[in-house]
């Protein structure tokens, strides 16, 4: 029988070893439900081994990308799987679970990504299998590997082997929760699916035609606008240009998490050079005086910054980063670089809008030509935020390596659930910003994301926990930001780390179990990046030195000294 150790456990490395990558396979996934995702959402997992496979410690996880903004579920129960069976996970909040569901994970993933991300099984630090999150070609129905090849772990990182689930079950689920899959429609023997993109009515036509499908660098994303004045629901939008003629019917258009499929019997052309917009409202009179929209979509675009993208079926037609978001501030692409789509990946080829459009003092230029960004102004968009005492946009303060000392950390809270207690205290050696700065351990990492400034003064700390809430997180003063990993209890290898863009700001390293409900902390005679790895450097807090809800701590506080 094959198992995998809870990292709390002392035979968690020995228990993990019979548990390889390939022993477990995913191998169908519902992202994007018929009306509201929450509860109805699930993943299933093959065993395609000869032996029982016991689930009992094994952490399903979703991120937006390799180790960015995890989230994960560990299993604490014994759960097996029988040799070349399925299970099925779902995120069913309360009430009983569904017929198709055997184990509910709650709501510690959030909502998958409709459009990005990825899902995958852990064992330990070992990845069993993991498969990039794609688009729906219709809303409500699950995303399943092609039911004529043997599932492997290998073979479903082809997006190619997947489709929309062709049929309905009793109960109205279209896919095949718990059972094997049906062969995906429209498939070669070898299981390359064979694409329609349907057909459109073209302006003044009777009949209609084919739909003129992107392909990769046919469309260029050349303007967004994600922090308009106003509500956000009804004022965001964004501008793409085609470099051919094409068609936006059957695109996704939305973030790397989620997105909103174009859909119109008309055709929705654009001709070589050609701009639309695409907006979160069409009616002119709510979504702060645009153009006419070619289309609406209905995602969040996040004022802190990130991607956008649009999409084929799987295939990536254009995405672009975009950074913190002013208020009423439009970031565009400079006028000479609109031509072709590999020219907005540069951070420096964006920066902010000056022209004034509709009726809501927002500045930028949709449906007109962007301006040309100036040598002094280009990426300003990209490396800014917004400072809390000033209310206006600066450079960021980045921090270099060594001026961030990690001081303390909760690992395993008593007074609170770990998913909500768990926190990690940084002093700063120098002033500095930690946008964009990554924290991590082995089981994952989040990049600190705001649009404002997360500002440290030199000789201050930072209170970065799983929760900002005080009424849940055990009553943790001023939290900074927070993170979606857990930190590990037990025995074993154990890591934390801050880096950004890719250099390391500081780690440390530990093997010794948690304490129940008491934080570990750095002597406080040690106040520097090299002083916090050597051997006894952190010791429990003390009996009687407490906060909020009781467990032991001196979050944003100066430690105690550790006995010698």
């Amino acid at each position: 029988m094959g198992a995998c150790g809870v990292p709390a456990w002392e035979e968690e490395a020995a228990a993990c070893e019979a548990l390889l990558p390939g022993d477990l396979v995913i191998t169908e996934y519902l992202n994007d439900p018929a009306g509201a995702d929450t509860g109805k959402e699930y993943v299933e997992l093959h065993n395609p081994t000869r032996e029982t496979v016991d689930l009992l410690g094994v952490t399903l996880f979703t991120a937006r990308e390799e180790g960015a903004q995890e989230r994960a579920y560990t299993l604490t129960t014994n759960l097996q799987v029988d040799a070349g069976a399925f299970l099925v996970m779902g995120d069913v909040r309360d009430g009983p679970l569904p017929e198709h569901v055997d184990q509910t994970y709650g709501d510690a993933l959030g909502a998958l990504g409709n459009s990005g991300g990825l899902v995958g099984l852990r064992c330990g630090t070992r990845v069993l299998d993991s498969v990039a999150l794609s688009a729906l070609l219709k809303s409500g129905a699950a995303r399943t590997y092609d039911g004529r090849l043997v599932p492997d772990a290998e073979g479903n990182d082809d997006p190619s082997r997947w489709c929309d689930a062709p049929e309905a079950v009793p109960g109205g689920v279209r896919g095949s929760p718990g059972t094997a899959n049906a062969p995906c429609p429209g498939t070669t023997d070898g299981g390359t699916p064979s694409v329609d993109a349907g057909t459109c009515l073209p302006p003044g036509a009777v009949a209609p035609r084919d739909i003129r499908a992107p392909r990769p660098g046919d469309l260029v994303i050349t303007e967004v606008m994600a922090n308009p004045r106003g509500d956000d629901v009804v004022g965001e939008w964004l501008e793409v240009r085609a470099t051919v003629p094409v068609d936006l019917n059957g695109l996704t258009v939305g973030t790397d998490t989620s997105g909103t499929r174009l859909e119109s019997e008309r055709c929705l052309s654009l001709a070589a050079g050609e701009s639309a917009l695409l907006a979160r409202r069409q009616e002119h009179e709510v979504n702060g005086g645009l153009p006419e929209p070619l289309a609406t979509f209905s995602v969040d675009l996040r004022n802190a910054g990130g991607v956008v993208a649009v999409r084929s079926g799987t295939v990536l037609i254009d995405s672009a980063l975009y950074g913190p978001a002013q208020d009423g501030v439009a970031t565009q692409v400079s006028a000479p670089l609109t031509a072709e789509a590999k020219n907005n990946d540069a951070p420096t080829a964006w920066c902010a809008a000056t022209e004034p459009y509709g009726d809501r003092g927002n500045l930028g230029s949709p449906g007109k030509p962007n301006r040309t960004c100036s040598g002094t102004d280009a990426g300003v968009s990209q490396t800014g935020c917004i400072d809390r005492t000033t209310g206006q946009s600066r450079a960021l303060r980045v921090p270099t390596a060594g001026s961030l000392v990690l001081t303390e950390f909760l690992a395993d809270p008593s007074a609170v659930p770990d998913a909500m207690g768990e926190w990690v205290e940084v002093l700063a050696l120098r002033e500095v910003d930690l946008n964009r700065v990554m924290l991590s351990s082995e089981t994952g990492g989040t990049a600190l994301e705001s649009a404002l400034c997360l500002s440290v003064k030199a000789g201050g700390y930072a209170v970065l926990a799983r929760s900002d809430d005080a009424s849940l997180n055990g009553g943790l003063p001023g939290v900074l930001s927070t993170f979606g990993f857990s930190l590990g209890n037990g025995a074993g290898a154990h890591v934390l780390k801050l880096a950004v863009q890719g250099s390391v700001l500081d780690s440390v390293a530990f093997t010794q179990a948690a304490t129940s409900g008491a934080s570990s902390q750095l002597d406080a005679r040690v106040r520097d990046a090299s002083g916090n790895d050597a051997a006894g450097a952190f010791c429990p807090t003390p009996v009687g030195v407490t906060y909020g809800a009781g467990d032991r701590g001196t979050p944003g506080r100066e430690n105690r000294t550790c006995a010698p």
